[in-house]
């Protein structure tokens, strides 16, 4: 088996190639000992196994974030059989820094022109055969997210493993005598004397005597440790005199071996990117928030027209089946308690899940579109600077604002953020936004308790999601953004074009399927649990578990406002939202399956009524002040967990809400006890 490792920056296209390649053969997790992901996947071609490895993005190998030291130890420890250096052509002169910087680095390597349909819109002319001839490396002009370019793709990487070429740093090293101040390039040269009796397996001398020059932490460590004192107070006395200028030498002789490559390899002008009218309008400060607004709230009713049919067919499809069921089992002589659990639990909670996954396909598909055309990033730069004030950036914008529709799919649409620590404070904060069933339930309980005035609890909602903003960026940013690592967005405009249909829908349906086998396990889990405890043989809750462990609770709940049965119902709105609806119908007057989609259409009808005779003022303030932050559901909770890869942090995320909704409810209720 050989190993191939993709090293490129940010929206290179390294998880577009990765996800073409490896298809459903990979798996993510975390590395050892860091919080950082780790994509690793398989692929076979002709006989031979290979194992890739998606390194985090980094701009460079100058380790100063988790993500960037996790790849540059990987590259330097050279476990890979071939590094993939992944460029964007259309940004070529940016992007081959990363190439400069790995120069001097051992391992075998090739180079892959991404995106040269989008350099090609631009008027670039690359000549790929000169640059080959120039770094003597294997180079590839390449479409990652066209499939037609694939045969070419693994002809090149063979041709990389057979000749397992490398690049050296010695053009770099010209250029830095040639052009570089005489005292620092003494200086340079001094450190490689200095550092001459170590060994550095992987890496040329020169490679670690820059990185040192550029105050690099893991060099400086490596190489104090390993030299004497007396040589170390010589390195020392070199850095000090440097300061925070060292890396000026050979940084800019990196960029100008980058200049020189394209200078040589590079035909005809790029044509000069002038906005267009429509451009001008969506990147302005506030024309550009109102048009992404526009076409967001447009983006989520698409979403909804596509989700829309699909849960309607399981509505459908569960309003015959439950009766088929029923009549199956008293035709066979079965137990009515069998045709209930395959009710309440296989059909329902199949069902449910489907459901829920048809907003997931959904934004998924409508992202995958915003980004493949272009317009993603127009959206990004325009919500940056609202964004930033709370440590994110403006790529945060499309995944925040889908959370009003599904907090599952919005949470899977935190991938297109860079860093694990961007993605777990942007799912933190997604936590708190309201879905379309969470608001509904909130104002329909609004409305049974406080009529006309139920609109007012919509803005005190609003206002206190922008709070809960500002207390969850107090408590988690700096932890999973320190402000020392945290870079404005860099990115630049791409010209609009055509989606790639084929790989979009293919990269859709594999993360689709690879949640709902996570979501059917947790959601089958939940119902039979509630199932069990809700089960009584005569349809009477005073005769089920549930009764008796709610009495049992009781004087706990009672100190968060909440009686028994408003405390299961609310415990029941982790499952979904609709279903803490379905839960009161059950608890208040014992007659439906709280986990039934038709059960928990029927439930609205006279559960007001109901409700209003026996909750109080106070009681009603507390729960509904506990629905606002409640959980969101169990799929959220389930695309948290195989988001993050880390069971942990979903409990820590889980827990943290469910601490805001019960100290509110608390607070609210003792305030209305005393008001009222």
């Amino acid at each position: 088996m050989r190993t191939i490792a993709l090293l490129g920056q940010p929206n290179s296209g390294k998880s577009t190639l990765f996800n073409a390649l490896t298809g459903s053969h990979q798996h993510v997790g975390n590395w050892p000992g860091k919080t950082v992901e780790r994509a690793e996947g398989f692929f076979t071609q002709g006989e031979e196994l290979y194992r890739v490895v998606d390194l985090p993005g980094s701009y460079g190998l100058t380790a100063n974030s988790a993500e960037e030291v996790v790849t540059r130890t990987y590259i330097e420890h050279g476990y890979a059989d071939i590094v993939c250096i992944i460029v964007d052509a259309s940004q070529l002169e940016r992007s081959l820094y990363m190439l400069a910087d790995f120069a001097g680095v051992k391992s075998p390597v090739m180079l892959v022109l991404n995106m040269m349909d989008v350099a090609e819109q631009k008027g670039k002319k690359i000549d790929v055969q000169k640059i080959e001839k120039l770094l003597n490396i294997p180079v590839l002009d390449f479409t990652a997210a066209n499939l037609d370019d694939y045969p070419k793709f693994f002809e090149t990487l063979n041709r990389a493993l057979e000749k397992k070429a490398k690049i050296s740093s010695e053009k770099i090293r010209d250029i830095v005598e040639r052009e570089g101040e005489k005292s620092r390039v003494e200086n340079l040269k001094k450190l490689e004397d200095l550092i001459a009796p170590l060994k550095f397996d992987n890496r040329e001398r020169f490679w670690v005597a820059s990185k040192l020059l550029e105050n690099d932490s893991l060099v400086r460590s490596e190489v104090e440790t390993a030299v004497t004192p007396e040589h170390w107070k010589q390195i020392k006395e070199i850095l000090d005199a440097e300061g925070s200028d060292g890396g000026l030498l050979t940084g800019e002789a990196k960029y100008r071996f980058v200049s020189e490559v394209l200078r040589d390899a590079s035909e005809g002008e790029e044509k000069s990117m002038k906005l267009s009218r429509f451009d001008k309008i969506a990147t302005h400060r506030i024309w550009g928030k109102i048009v992404a607004f526009f076409i967001l709230v447009l983006t989520l009713a698409v979403s909804m027209m596509i989700a829309v049919p699909i849960i309607a067919s399981c509505f459908g499809l569960q309003h015959v089946a439950e009766p088929l069921v029923v009549q199956m089992c008293e035709k066979f002589g079965w137990w009515p308690s069998v045709a209930s659990f395959i009710n309440g639990v296989i059909i329902g909670g199949l069902s449910v899940t489907v459901a829920m996954m048809s907003f997931v396909f959904a934004i998924l598909v409508t992202f995958g579109l915003m980004e493949d055309t272009g317009y993603l990033a127009r959206s990004s730069y325009v919500f940056d600077s609202w964004l930033s004030r709370l440590g994110l950036h403006g790529k945060a914008f499309m995944p925040l604002f889908s959370g009003l529709a599904c907090t599952g799919g919005a949470v899977c649409g935190t991938r297109v953020l860079d860093t694990r620590g961007q993605r777990l404070f942007a799912m933190v904060l997604l936590w708190s936004i309201p879905c379309g069933s969470k608001v509904a339930v909130v104002l329909f309980l609004a409305s049974v308790f406080f009529g006309s005035a139920a609109p007012l609890f919509g803005l005190v909602y609003v206002a206190m999601i922008f709070a809960s903003f500002l207390l969850s960026s107090k408590l988690f940013g700096n932890k999973l953004m320190p402000v020392n690592e945290r870079v404005g967005m860099i990115m630049e405009l791409p010209p609009y074009h055509k989606p790639h249909w084929k790989i979009l829908l293919k990269t859709v349906a594999r993360n689709v399927w690879a949640v709902f086998k996570k979501a059917i396990a947790v959601i089958w889990f939940v119902s039979l649990l509630f199932w069990l405890i809700s089960y009584s043989k005569d349809g009477n809750v005073e005769h089920s578990v549930l009764y008796t462990i709610g009495n049992a609770i009781e004087p706990f709940t009672q100190i968060f406002g909440m009686r028994w049965q408003l405390f299961i119902s609310y415990i029941g709105g982790i499952f979904s939202k609709e279903a803490s609806l379905g839960v009161m119908s059950v608890v208040f007057s014992s007659t439906t399956d709280a986990f039934s989609l038709v059960a928990r259409n029927e439930a609205g009808a006279n559960l007001g009524e109901m409700m209003r005779a026996v909750v109080t003022i106070p009681e009603a303030l507390a729960f509904i002040f506990a629905s606002m932050f409640n959980i969101p559901c169990v799929l959220a909770m389930g695309t948290t967990y195989r988001e993050t890869h880390s069971l942990k942090w979903m409990l820590a995320i889980a827990g943290y809400y469910f601490a805001i909704s019960l100290g509110l409810a608390f607070i609210v209720y003792h305030i209305a006890l005393w008001v009222l």
